[in-house]
């Protein structure tokens, strides 16, 4: 349990090229980053060299959550992406939001965040449950449009799963590929879709019991209200 309330306290590092997994305690950013996006920028400020193009194995993908993610605030599903695009002339840091269920999920899991770097040799998905991080081969995934893909990984882990995954423009390296939620939020700036690809990256699934603690349960409520009716 982490100290940081509303954050379940890790953030997974996960090396595609090695299958090295990682964790770093999120409390080590939190005080002085507020949200999940200053704390994207941070983390790639110390891991990211200049001159790292968007295609390279070096960029580094960050995605976070922030502080209100599954606490019932409103729009507080929403969670983000930093990395080299793409889908800019020139290739630049560049963040995108993203909506859906992913984030609550995977803090359900144990996780507030990840960091991808390296490429896989073969297509592979990452699989997150209850802490527990695994690559496993996509290639029954590989080729598929984005729903067909959503329905696999439920057929595989089950109807409750959320993931996050690419269809073959992202596969293809389309500069413009987005990333698409089981609610078909889609991570639709910079397009961090063909940074899967080029990662040999199929999808994330996220299968979560966990919970998030507040530091006060009656504050969050009177601030859901005061959300809700301004």
């Amino acid at each position: 349990m982490s100290n940081t309330y509303g954050y379940v306290g890790k953030i997974a590092r996960i090396n595609l090229s090695t299958g090295e997994i990682t964790t770093i305690p999120t409390e080590k950013y939190a005080a002085d980053y507020i949200g999940g996006r200053e704390i994207c920028n941070r983390l790639f400020w110390e891991n990211v060299k200049p001159g790292t193009g968007a295609f390279d194995p070096e960029n580094m993908l960050i995605y976070m959550t922030g502080p209100t993610t599954a606490t019932g605030i409103p729009t507080g599903g929403r969670s983000v992406f930093t990395g080299i695009s793409p889908n800019s002339l020139p290739e630049q840091y560049v963040w995108s939001g993203i909506g859906g269920w992913l984030g609550a999920e995977l803090k359900f899991a144990g996780v507030d965040g990840f960091m991808l770097e390296g490429r896989a040799e073969k297509p592979t998905y990452i699989y997150i449950e209850d802490g527990k991080i695994q690559l496993l081969p996509a290639d029954g995934l590989w080729g598929l449009l984005v729903h067909p893909t959503q329905k696999k990984l439920e057929e595989i882990h089950g109807r409750k799963v959320k993931s996050m995954v690419i269809g073959p423009a992202g596969e293809n390296l389309m500069r413009n590929a987005s990333i698409t939620t089981s609610n078909d939020s889609v991570a639709a700036k910079g397009g961090f879709g063909a940074v899967f690809g080029s990662k040999n990256l199929k999808a994330v699934s996220v299968l979560g019991t966990g919970a998030v603690y507040p530091a006060d349960i009656k504050k969050l409520f009177e601030l859901r209200l005061k959300m809700a009716n301004p």
